[in-house]
């Protein structure tokens, strides 16, 4: 394949992705305008049509047509995978922008990112024992449970990309409580010989929707929070979600009141903080008094 039919691909997924659903006059008029289409011919059906085809068989994204919609195009959830699929595109896109940044050396300067190259030390050795089904033993920075324990046998159940790190979350060999490793606070990690059965009835997925990021305590059960959030940051809280369970339940002309259903766990209260004055917990009351305490800690440092 060559690189140009490579970014062909990926364009087509991703304005379907990114829009939702596209009628095919919608797409060729998007493709007119594309940097990749340097004469500005409009996309043939035929073309179309044979990089749908590609795109599925190469890549396992079916994108399908709602004919009795409107023939809008989007991309279908086969078999209730939309999350591998989510998946495939993120990875096709970054293998897309590493490819882009091959060619810029004359101004890599000007492209910026935070990298920690440390940060996906074991992501590969984990994901290859999760396909053997063994454990890893693990060697972490910090002590992880109240015994003080820093080496671990791990079931690798999932790794997870949240925030700026890679997150394995596993059981430890022959115990029913799960644990959360951060790869980059891994100091080293081996696959095993220890063999494991994985429980086929754990959804990844469903584990995670009763928590913000990668704070898990499964001794805790979710509660309705309700956040006020002000004009100044509402907008960007309704594009950007803090969570699956989001809705936004009223809106006055200066801020909105959003609920979730969640475990308000540190990493959550810590990004309500991070929002400032914006952002004032509604209920429940018992979260509502602790946000107080924590900001009133937090002011007498600048009152002394």
């Amino acid at each position: 394949m060559t690189g140009d039919l490579f970014k062909r691909y990926v364009w087509l997924i991703d304005v379907v992705n990114h829009a939702g659903k596209l009628t095919y006059e919608e797409i060729s008029n998007l493709w007119e305008r594309s940097q990749l289409n340097e004469d500005h011919s409009p996309l043939a059906l035929r073309t179309f049509h044979n990089h749908r085809e590609v795109v599925e068989s190469l890549y396992g994204i079916k994108i399908a047509c709602n004919r009795k919609g409107g023939n809008y195009y989007y991309i279908a959830d086969n078999e209730g995978a939309m999350h591998s699929s989510k998946l495939k595109i993120w990875m096709l896109q970054t293998l897309s922008n590493t490819r882009a940044l091959n060619k810029i050396s004359s101004y890599q300067s000007r492209v910026l990112a935070n990298v920690n190259p440390d940060e996906k030390f074991g992501l590969a050795a984990t994901i290859e024992a999760m396909e053997l089904g063994v454990c890893v033993k693990i060697l972490n920075s910090i002590p992880m449970t109240a015994d003080h324990l820093t080496e671990f046998t791990i079931e690798p159940y999932c790794v997870r990309f949240w925030g700026n790190s890679w997150y394995l979350l596993g059981k430890r060999h022959g115990k029913e409580d799960m644990l959360v490793f951060d790869f980059s606070r891994i100091l080293n990690l081996e696959i095993s010989d220890i063999e494991f059965t994985y429980d086929e009835s754990f959804e990844p997925v469903k584990f995670f929707e009763n928590y913000y990021g990668m704070d898990v305590d499964p001794q805790l059960k979710p509660v309705a929070v309700r956040l006020r959030i002000g004009d100044g940051t509402r907008d960007l809280i309704r594009t950007q979600i803090l969570h699956d369970s989001q809705k936004e339940v009223m809106a006055d002309y200066d801020s909105s009141i959003f609920e979730y259903r969640l475990v308000p766990g540190e990493e959550f209260k810590r990004r309500i903080l991070s929002m400032g004055d914006d952002a004032e917990v509604v209920s429940p009351q018992e979260l509502r008094e602790e946000m107080a305490e924590t900001i009133r800690r937090m002011a007498e440092k600048y009152t002394r």
